[in-house]
């Protein structure tokens, strides 16, 4: 798409979401607020984390959405172009990976872990027939509509029936399992609070729970952090290693399985070989940045899990 046709495509999105809700002259001045972000963020140098910053990802995942050959892209595993997603955290390439493996049409899926849980997600074409139900042990928001419903609880202690869901999406979030809770500002003083101690396989019993609750036949579509083996106190990077174990503790059959890398020319598809030795950045712990401006995980691996007949 070229820089037209997406300056015309981000005026058109602005305008559509503008005109469908009722507070015509609130939206309008929360476009142009997050527009004035965005700009400001460009042009202070595309730090990570910085003002604008979120809004800047949010418009270039809504844009992606919109692309049918990007999607394709990312559905089929291709390389995505040049540029793709650079000095932006590992979200930009999980959640329009797992939103394009997901068939149009209705469905019963399960987002665990609440990343789905915004409008320009649950609105994509892939989502918007389906029924999903937001699972999570903390929930940003709760929006108002039929189709989603919401369950606040631990994935190891499920209060849901086996054998009901089409799909389960699980971005980001099984290397959290297990872990310290994940800290909330001040970090100064919330790192020294007492913490629980860890389960760096706790994930196991999870992937179990995930097997059983899908349909024979449905699918798991799980993206972890990958790269060297290592305990960030509040998640775990998954190694070669950990990658076997997930799919063994899953029990299914792994039917895709993606590697993406961030680098110089942004997120692009990579092989298991080629970033098994990149290491995760902690904004938290390194506020520093390294010379490639890595905002997260400096590689993602994506698995379609699926559960046999």
């Amino acid at each position: 798409m070229t820089t037209f046709n997406k300056t015309i495509a981000r005026i058109g999105l602005g305008v559509k979401h503008l005109i469908s809700n009722r507070n015509v002259v609130a939206n309008a001045q929360n476009i142009s607020n997050a527009l004035i972000l965005i700009e400001r963020y460009k042009k202070n140098g595309r730090i990570p984390w910085s003002p604008g910053y979120a809004k800047y990802k949010n418009m270039l995942m809504v844009e992606a959405l919109a692309d049918k050959s990007l999607m394709q892209a990312f559905q089929y595993g291709k390389q995505l172009p040049k540029g793709y997603g650079l000095r932006i955290d590992e979200r930009i390439v999980e959640c329009p990976w797992a939103i394009s493996r997901i068939a149009p049409g209705p469905g019963l899926l399960l987002d665990a872990g609440s990343v789905l849980n915004v409008p320009m997600f649950l609105n994509a074409p892939e989502l918007r027939h389906q029924d999903i139900i937001i699972y999570s042990l903390e929930l940003d928001s709760v929006h108002l509509n039929p189709r989603l419903s919401y369950l606040h609880g631990d994935f190891r202690n499920p209060v849901l029936r086996d054998g009901i869901f089409d799909n389960i999406v699980c971005i980001s979030t099984l290397e959290h399992i297990g872990m310290w809770p994940i800290p909330k500002p001040p970090y100064s003083e919330t790192l020294k609070l007492p913490q629980p101690v860890k389960d760096q396989t706790a994930y196991r019993g999870v992937l179990r729970t995930f097997h059983d609750l899908l349909k024979p036949g449905g699918r798991l579509l799980l993206t972890v952090p990958y790269g060297v083996p290592e305990d960030q106190d509040w998640l775990q990077i998954f190694g070669p290693e950990q990658i076997e174990d997930v799919k063994k503790s899953f029990g299914g059959v792994c039917v895709t399985e993606v590697y993406y890398r961030h680098g110089g020319d942004g997120w692009q598809v990579t092989s298991a070989d080629e970033c098994r030795s990149l290491r995760y950045f902690n904004i938290v712990k390194t506020p520093d940045f390294d010379p490639d401006y890595a905002a997260a995980a400096r590689a993602v691996v994506c698995l379609e899990l699926v559960r046999e007949e």
